[in-house]
């Protein structure tokens, strides 16, 4: 941290709640000084993230006495008393980052593809491979029915065989997916394979494709190498899934370094805490729409460490929280409600939640 910051504004832009948290640097470090949060607004009839994020930094406004805004803009930098020296954000809201990925081997490349994705804070829709059981005809279909704002493409080691990465490029090819936030811009596509495939997947997919091409995430069958991969799905996602999404190119002015996906930035923290602390860290993010798990543990006998997320997409507190009803069943859930309430009562009331994702409780009743 440069020695000349002296506050730090950083924001959240949750799939139902926007975050403002406001750092200051005092005689023992960087401290929490106030938290304010307002609704998201990156959906109608608003259409437009910013607005939830300036909700949110006047309530900090509010509780800390400090002028942080200058009419619609953040106030940076700090000028005595009133704005801030830096503005970060993080955003999951809109459904975060929805990718598919896919490799030879379901098992082998598929999964590290899988891992790469987690890792870099993407929810995955769907693991694609050639043994994965399925005819051509219908992943075809499923790429065509998903629309997921990446795909990363994986599969072979390097000098291994061509002719299937081949083929999976191909399928892609075929099937022509469009972008999940509209057919104005190209679907970004990560090669990450086989080396001496890639020009073969720049063939197939070069004119179809916003196509970028790494290094592979699995060069040897017993190594992989994740990083230059994470490193790319973050570029793209600033570049072409932030562009398009709903007020993120103005949010976007507003910061000097880039917007991260909300589980790409818990786990940077976490596994900063693990190597500074030299310790093995398990971290959980409950949010609105999916609940992520995050661990970061020392491999045997090396000094080396290995970081796991993974998402349930499906499970959270707001959007998807009749889901969490359905799983855990109404029975676990009444032996936490502190007062008697009937099962129908229950029901409801998370129901409601569902339907209104965005309201507060006000009442004890609320909070179940």
């Amino acid at each position: 941290m440069p020695s000349d910051v002296r506050s730090i504004l950083a924001t959240d832009c949750g799939s139902t709640t926007t975050k403002a948290i406001l750092i200051e640097r005092g005689p023992d470090g960087y401290r929490l000084r106030v938290r304010g949060e307002a609704p998201t607004t990156v959906e109608a009839p608003f259409e437009d993230v910013t607005r939830g994020v300036l909700n949110a930094v006047r309530e900090v406004e509010e509780l800390c006495g400090r002028k942080l805004l200058d009419g619609d803009r953040i106030r940076t930098p700090q000028e005595g008393d009133e704005g801030v020296d830096l503005y970060v954000s993080t955003s999951s809201a809109g459904g975060g980052l929805q990718m598919m990925v896919s490799g030879l081997v379901k098992q082998m490349t598929g999964e590290s593809a899988q891992r790469a994705a987690l890792g870099a804070g993407a929810i995955v829709m769907d693991v694609m491979a050639l043994n994965d059981g399925r005819r051509p005809h219908e992943k075809i279909q499923l790429l065509r029915q998903l629309r997921p704002d990446m795909i990363l493409l994986s599969g072979g080691t390097d000098g291994g065989d061509v002719k299937r990465v081949a083929e999976m490029a191909e399928l892609l090819a075929a099937a022509d997916p469009k972008a999940r936030l509209g057919a104005g811009y190209e679907l970004p596509v990560i090669f990450a394979g086989n080396r001496d495939a890639a020009p073969v997947v720049r063939d197939s997919l070069g004119g179809r494709t916003a196509l970028k091409t790494v290094a592979n995430l699995r060069p040897q069958a017993e190594r992989e190498h994740l990083g230059p991969a994470r490193d790319a799905i973050h570029d793209l996602f600033m570049e072409h899934v932030m562009a398009h999404a709903p007020g993120y190119g103005k949010l976007m002015t507003w910061s000097p370094v880039p917007i991260m996906p909300t589980p790409g930035a818990v786990g940077l923290i976490i596994e900063k805490i693990a190597k500074r602390d030299r310790m093995a860290v398990l971290g959980v993010d409950i949010g609105g729409a999916t609940t992520d798990v995050f661990s970061v543990f020392r491999v045997p006998g090396t000094d080396e460490t290995m970081f796991n997320r993974t998402v349930s997409a499906n499970l959270g507190m707001s959007y998807s929280i009749s889901n969490v009803m359905a799983e855990a069943g109404l029975a676990n859930i009444l032996r936490w409600v502190p007062f008697p309430v009937n099962e129908l009562d229950l029901r409801n009331r998370i129901k409601n939640k569902m339907i209104r994702p965005t309201s507060i409780p006000q009442t004890l009743e609320d909070l179940v």
